[in-house]
């Protein structure tokens, strides 16, 4: 059985260019998760004056992961921020999540086979991402996210930046921010944990990647 994510859509500012910071429109994005909470679908739509409405492109969504030139003309934003925008550039008011929903129309299919076995020991489900991170962006990052120092550890796990932690009812949860294969990624270890502490806690650190100019690829389960 496949469900969409329910909680918030992910908003972003299409700018004019990389270097110009104006905004020219507006993206909507939200993954598709299975019962698992593995990414089966991306779903996005956007909106710019110039085209008159809002467009779906399944090609445009797999761009903005593959050309980094496209990646830097998006800006992760809120709601209020996209609404305010969208007003801005004479659009009027914002639809609700659910009416944006129905602007999803070019689906981006996500691999979704059996999870990778990685042999005994808490579920992991990794978020990879696109993108880049500088110096300045990456310290806020390591802030943001509250890990510590992994630089002795990285002969055990190599290319782990650092681990942050959270206990929930008695359950322990860890996540790493990663250097997989030249990307980025979030790999969020649990034990057995209800889906909807799980589902919200990745949620919440992925927006916080996406809050440092990571965009968010997939989401796979690794047992």
């Amino acid at each position: 059985m496949r469900r969409a994510e329910s909680a918030a859509l992910d908003y972003y500012l299409l700018r004019v260019g990389a270097d110009d910071g104006r905004a020219a429109g507006l993206v909507v994005e939200e993954f598709v998760l299975a019962d698992d909470l593995s990414a089966t679908l991306l779903r996005s739509a956007g909106w710019t004056p110039a085209d008159g409405g809002w467009w779906s492109s399944a090609a445009f969504a797999r761009s903005v992961r593959a050309d980094r030139g496209l990646r830097a003309r998006l800006a992760a934003v809120d709601r209020a921020t996209a609404a305010a925008t969208y007003r801005r550039l004479g659009g009027g008011t914002l639809p609700g999540e659910e009416a944006l929903r129905d602007r999803f129309h070019d689906d981006l299919p996500l691999s979704c086979g059996a999870p990778l076995r990685l042999g005994a020991g808490p579920d992991v489900h990794r978020v990879l991402f696109a993108g880049e991170l500088d110096d300045r962006r990456m310290a806020r990052l390591i802030t943001a996210l509250r890990l510590d120092d992994a630089t002795s550890a990285t002969g055990a796990r190599p290319g782990v930046v650092g681990t942050g932690r959270l206990r929930v009812d008695g359950t322990h949860l860890h996540w790493d921010l990663r250097r997989v294969g030249g990307a980025w990624c979030l790999d969020v270890m649990s034990e057995p944990v209800p889906g909807d502490v799980l589902r919200r806690l990745l949620r919440r650190l992925t927006s916080l990647a996406r809050g440092q100019g990571l965009v968010p690829a997939t989401i796979d389960r690794l047992s």
